[in-house]
């Protein structure tokens, strides 16, 4: 490794490196699930990034191994400036169990870097006692994958959720949002097999007891009609509303709930009574597996007071 100053040999530190693809997922991504790991992205021609660099350098090295500093030269690697999206140089990301959790552009001063690494060690440092949570983090990284969540980046959001889970084993509320992934991608292969997998403890979780109340109601529908010929029956005899029951139970084996919703509206606006409100009973139903916060319950509840209250 070379001062950038000087041009000549420095001695490296232990917590101090050079990256390169080869290596990057080992020192940066693995590394973190430690301990914050500080990544610098820089270039031989930028004299802001010469500027900064000792200082950064001194700055880590004053944590004494409680943060790591990794070193990647655009001009060599520029495959990872894409990735990260690096405009300019210097850039600095710090990485938390695998999650970038700050980060600035632009050269800082000495004051200001001392500030970024006791800020990033504040919320992000390891814990004092073995297997202890720091929540904070924990807190962070669970707004990061709902946010992916919520934005329909599904594989990006259970990489998020796993890597809460790494951090914090009994942590109910992402190992739920896994589930959820699995639901919104409509994938009913991995879903049943996930929570198969789950104890009574993890079960009992709510967003966890919704997903199994809809496999329970899916796996109902076996043995039905098929949908289309369940539809024929119903051009046939509008009235049937054990028809429109029945798929309802097919859309929700296939996971299309707003279908679902939409045929047991339609069956409770034809006749709300039938053997004693039983199309309304599922959809309250799935309302309670869902839970208040998906949008489908919101929806489907203003579906229903329309036809209530029409």
């Amino acid at each position: 490794m070379l001062d950038l100053g000087t041009g000549q040999p420095k001695k490296a530190s232990e917590h101090i490196s050079d990256a390169d693809t080869g290596n990057f997922e080992e020192a940066v991504m693995t590394a973190s699930q430690k301990k914050p790991v500080i990544v610098d992205f820089w270039a031989p021609w930028c004299a802001p990034c010469k500027q900064m660099m000792p200082h950064l350098e001194k700055a880590v090295a004053n944590a004494n191994g409680a943060v790591s500093l990794v070193k990647i030269n655009v001009e060599k690697y520029p495959e990872l400036a894409e990735v990260f999206r690096v405009q300019s140089v210097p850039t600095v990301y710090a990485f938390y169990q695998g999650q970038p959790v700050d980060g600035f552009s632009g050269a800082k001063g000495e004051p200001e870097l001392k500030a970024f690494i006791d800020k990033l060690l504040k919320q992000f440092g390891a814990p004092q006692e073995p297997g202890a949570v720091n929540a904070e983090a924990v807190a962070k990284m669970m707004d990061a994958a709902e946010k992916f969540f919520r934005e329909e980046k599904y594989v990006d959001a259970m990489a998020a959720y796993s890597t809460v889970l790494d951090a914090d084993e009994k942590n109910l509320e992402a190992l739920a949002g896994i589930g959820w992934c699995f639901f919104a991608q409509k994938d009913m292969e991995s879903l049943p097999e996930f929570i198969n997998q789950m104890t009574p403890e993890q079960k009992a979780h709510p967003r966890i007891k919704g997903l199994e109340t809809l496999l329970t109601l899916a796996a109902s529908a076996e043995g039905l009609a098929s949908a289309a010929e369940l539809e024929a029956k119903i051009a046939k005899n509008p009235k049937d509303q054990q028809a429109r029951y029945d798929i309802a139970l097919q859309k929700i084996a296939a996971l299309d709930i707003d279908g679902a919703m939409d045929a047991l509206v339609e069956g409770i606006r034809k006749d709300r009574e039938w053997q004693d409100q039983k199309l309304r009973k599922l959809l309250l139903t799935l309302f309670e597996a869902l839970g208040n916060a998906h949008p489908l319950t919101s929806q489907g509840r203003r579906k229903l007071s329309a036809v209530l209250f029409s």
